[in-house]
């Protein structure tokens, strides 16, 4: 421990270079480029994955302020779990699934004509469920921003894609279809 009193002339311990260090060069306002962008002169932000999907550069920096984050009835949050609940009753019914199995079983056999007709109505409900799934996660997919949740997304990209997939069974139950059988006439009980 030195009792010699401290040195605060020299230039570590100032805010004035040391006589003869280099001075160093500053022009204020012009930003450098990133290295390998080859502009020196630029003033973009450097690419990154926010400011490729639609933020502003500004928006990085705290120039602009933060849009509040969409919600109510018709966000995309709000759609993708109404698209859930939609594809949840078309899998959980088992309908359409159950009948295009036993239209494939059936195959050239005649069906009685009220059964067709009970078949029928049962593919027009479970394909209009899908369909109505369809419809509903393709809006939300449509009504997505920079604030909608990356689960939202999803949820609808998945229930888009699965509830096409039953909309297409239920068309390939109704193709497969079998012919109604003619009514017979029953013939009279002799005694």
């Amino acid at each position: 421990m030195s009792t010699e009193p401290e040195d605060n002339a020299r230039a570590e311990n100032t805010d004035r270079p040391a006589e003869g260090a280099p001075q160093p060069k500053f022009e204020p306002g012009v930003a450098e480029a990133p290295a390998g962008t080859g502009d020196p002169g630029t003033t973009e932000a450097p690419e990154t994955e926010e400011n490729q999907y639609g933020t502003a550069p500004e928006a990085e920096f705290g120039a602009v302020p933060a849009e509040p984050r969409t919600g109510g009835a018709f966000s995309t949050e709000t759609l993708s779990i109404v698209s859930v609940v939609l594809l949840a009753v078309t899998i959980l019914t088992g309908q359409l699934l159950e009948i295009l199995t036993s239209m494939l079983l059936v195959g050239d056999q005649t069906v009685d004509p009220a059964q067709i007709r009970q078949i029928e109505m049962q593919i027009w409900m479970g394909g209009a469920v899908a369909l109505l799934t369809v419809l509903t996660s393709t809006l939300a997919l449509a009504l997505h921003n920079w604030g909608t949740r990356p689960w939202a997304k999803w949820t609808a990209t998945a229930t888009t894609i699965v509830g096409f997939l039953f909309v297409i069974v239920a068309a390939a139950a109704f193709l497969l279809m079998p012919e109604a059988s003619p009514q017979q006439m029953m013939p009279p009980i002799m005694d």
